[in-house]
């Protein structure tokens, strides 16, 4: 005997917004989703989501920490050049370096 197995359909978050805040739910079936579908949103509550802090601040105030953290990138950037050319003039090379076998 095979089982059958029923896909389950996922509609878009603002046609249940949609439906929950107008509580018609026509507009829902018009669309072809089951009555028993756009109902069930009319009593369920919205579930809680959880976001990222970015995504609630103004172009403005992300456009200033993106040039902060760029300008620190720049600094970083800088300082780690800086290291790797003293290590250079320094003759510092990992080549000769003795790595001590498992048992020492």
């Amino acid at each position: 005997m095979s089982a059958t197995t029923r896909t389950q359909r996922t509609y878009d978050h603002r046609l249940c917004d949609l439906i929950r805040s107008t509580g018609d739910i026509h507009q829902a079936t018009r669309q072809g989703i089951p009555r028993s579908t756009a109902r069930s949103w009319l009593t369920s509550s919205r579930s809680e989501v959880v976001t990222i802090d970015g995504v609630d601040r103004d172009v403005f105030k992300l456009q200033k920490e993106l040039f902060v953290l760029r300008k620190f990138l720049e600094r970083l950037n800088a300082l780690l050049r800086l290291v790797i050319l003293i290590w250079k003039f320094s003759g510092f090379s990992l080549t000769n370096l003795r790595i001590p076998d498992r048992a020492r």
